[in-house]
């Protein structure tokens, strides 16, 4: 600080604005690039670099959907989530298995249907999430905006009981539904994906076979039978029907996002055909259909299991849309409810340039976590298990956020992550608007367009959150393809200091080549290739992937270059056996150490002449290694 208000006093800036700038300094006002402040002056002076954000606005970026309609009460609906069985089909008992889970999701997506179209007043929240932070905190966002919950019930309860008024609001849900639209899940998966669109259409909850009797003695009656339908079958019916602006991708066997699809009459695709058994035939020549008929962008939200998932995220990007990797996620048309009206100015503690040591003569090393555009995982054990490692803060950790996507989804959990960042941490966009191959996104449709689109709508999210470095992933990040994607997301945002980008398949197929392309301003902004990846292959290592000794043996023995970004596979463990020799030993069963606890092993192994450094200083001495006039030019314009 001392340095700040020497630099302000001998450029004699009047009081008014010397008191201007402090006060935007300690409030953290975007982007002190006001005519005012500099009014007067002989020169152009330089701003406060960590004031280069934008204000929080609606630039068009919203892309995702949102209920728009805030109920004035909730019901929270009991014996759903952390019940193990949810979505079995071997259980007898009726409030078990896949059919109570999708009873449940269709009555909450039918009832927030309701709210959303004004004909309710109340909503219902899926509860029991064996206490997880990010729910938690989407809950106490609810009672902000002033909505109550009424009480706890089960889906049989509140799709049966008669219920009278609570605090003038009508809280009875059971007349908001049509009938039921009819399942046989044990004899016929499919059943499940039809009755999840019928049921929007319909305005119908979802019963199953097991069931049935009950709902018909409690008055219900059937509007669609989908015991014996395909998904197929769905797509030819229902696809005059059903909303452009979204599609929904899940397993069959499960429940998952059918609240959400329901409540936005949207077309659920399951991949395989069976749960996990892509042998039993697949549905990807109609995805393929329905990724042409949506709207241009529209996103994909969902995943698939027991596939290579680049067969379903590929077509995806090809035709222009992003996938958003999101579940196993609960409640979406609630945690995102009102999202554009809740945004607010959380900003991504960075590195000010100004202040590298530049003369440091190292081998530096940056750690990247992979996944950062899991939805999902943002939702459930990301904060606790590896964003809060005790290892993350000494290893300056590289974290992958779904910066974006998660404030549309889930704002409560994008402020805590960001309440919660290090200062050593680096948050990077993963991995462009969610999931796809920079190098093949839009090339099935309108490339240049979708590009242009996508680009802009990231743009805007990461200068508004002050988030430098963009992370992305190409099918193969040396092509001109690729070159291209990268340039577009450059142009777009010129406050964008780097990128790093992963291949698909291996994650460091690029070996840390570092690709330059040149901004509107004239800049060159590095693009630098993962070099390795510490990824658990079992009793063997790849030629750019293995253990924590495995890595820093290729990384000694390396001399191309003195800068390194290593990838950190997710889901992948080691053991921690010390300075071991032994290059698979650390694959070991019984390891714990994951995210930054495997760069912790990896770090033991390299010796003094190596220095861990975050990803956006990493970035930085890049630029200035490679690029000194340019750098200097640009640090003269911050302080």
């Amino acid at each position: 600080m001392v340095t700040n208000l020497t630099i302000m006093l001998t450029n004699k800036i009047s009081l008014l604005s010397f008191f201007t700038l402090i006060f935007m300094y300690l409030s953290g006002c975007s982007k002190y690039q006001s005519p005012e402040i500099n009014q007067g002056l002989n020169d152009p002076k330089p701003i406060l670099y960590n004031n280069l954000f934008d204000p929080i606005s609606d630039e068009g970026q919203y892309n995702l959907l949102e209920m728009t309609k805030k109920p004035k009460k909730y019901w929270s609906l009991v014996e759903v989530i952390t019940v193990g069985s949810r979505n079995k089909i071997g259980e007898t008992s009726e409030i078990r298995g896949l059919q109570y889970h999708l009873l449940s999701q269709s009555i909450a997506g039918l009832t927030n249907k309701a709210v959303d179209e004004g004909r309710s007043e109340i909503g219902v929240w899926m509860q029991d999430h064996g206490g997880s932070e990010s729910y938690s905190l989407s809950k106490q966002a609810l009672k902000n905006m002033g909505i109550s919950e009424q009480g706890g019930q089960s889906a049989i309860e509140l799709a049966r009981n008669t219920y009278g008024s609570s605090d003038g609001v009508h809280i009875q849900i059971k007349d908001l539904f049509s009938g039921y639209v009819l399942t046989d899940v044990t004899n016929n998966p499919e059943s499940n994906i039809v009755a999840s669109v019928a049921s929007s259409i319909y305005n119908s909850i979802i019963v199953d076979v097991r069931d049935k009797g009950k709902y018909d003695a409690a008055g219900y009656k059937m509007t669609y039978d989908a015991r014996s339908k395909s998904t197929a079958d769905a797509w030819r019916e229902f696809k005059d029907k059903v909303s452009k602006k979204a599609l929904v991708v899940m397993p069959v066997q499960t429940g998952e996002l059918r609240d959400f699809a329901i409540k936005n009459n949207l077309f659920v695709l399951n991949i395989n055909k069976q749960f996990n058994q892509p042998s039993s035939g697949q549905n990807l020549d109609l995805l393929e259909d329905i990724l042409k008929w949506l709207e241009p962008g529209a996103p994909v939200y969902g995943w698939e299991q027991g596939v290579d998932e680049s067969l379903f995220v590929e077509r995806a990007s090809i035709m222009g849309h992003v996938w958003v990797p999101s579940d196993w996620i609960y409640n979406l048309p609630m945690t995102s409810l009102l999202y554009k009206s809740r945004q607010e100015p959380k900003l991504a503690q960075v590195v000010n340039p100004q202040f590298i040591d530049w003369s440091k003569k190292k081998k530096f090393v940056s750690y990247y976590l992979s996944d950062g555009d899991n939805i999902q995982w943002m939702m459930n054990d990301f904060v606790r298990d590896y964003y809060l490692s005790p290892y993350a803060n000494d290893m300056k950790m590289g974290f992958g956020v779904p910066v974006s996507n998660l404030n549309m989804m889930a704002p409560a959990q994008f402020n805590n992550i960001f309440n919660q960042q290090k200062p050593s941490y680096t948050l990077i966009e993963a991995l462009g608007g969610g999931y796809m191959y920079v190098d093949n996104y839009g090339s099935g449709e309108n490339r240049s367009e979708r590009l242009t689109q996508l680009s802009k709508r990231v743009a805007s999210s990461m200068r508004q959150h002050r988030v430098k470095v963009l992370g992305l992933m190409a099918k193969d990040v040396k092509s001109a393809n690729a070159l291209a994607g990268y340039k577009a997301f450059a142009d777009a945002n010129d406050q964008l200091e780097g990128i790093v980008v992963l291949q698909y398949s291996p994650y460091a197929g690029g070996n840390g080549e570092i690709f330059w392309v040149t901004n509107k301003q004239g800049y060159d902004i590095p693009v630098i290739t993962v070099k390795y990846s510490l990824w658990n292959f079992g009793s063997q290592n790849h030629p750019f992937e293995g253990t924590p000794a495995y890595v820093a043996s290729k990384l000694k023995a390396d001399d191309k270059s003195p800068f390194s970004v290593i990838a950190v596979h997710a889901w992948s463990t080691f053991k921690d056996l010390g300075t071991t020799s032994d290059l698979t030993a650390e694959n070991g069963s019984g390891g714990n150490m994951k995210g930054a606890g495997a760069a912790k092993l990896l770090t033991n192994h390299l010796a003094a002449d190596f220095e861990v450094v975050n990803v956006q200083e990493l970035i930085w001495r890049v630029r200035n290694q490679y690029k000194p006039e340019q750098t200097s030019k640009y640090l003269k314009a911050y302080y």
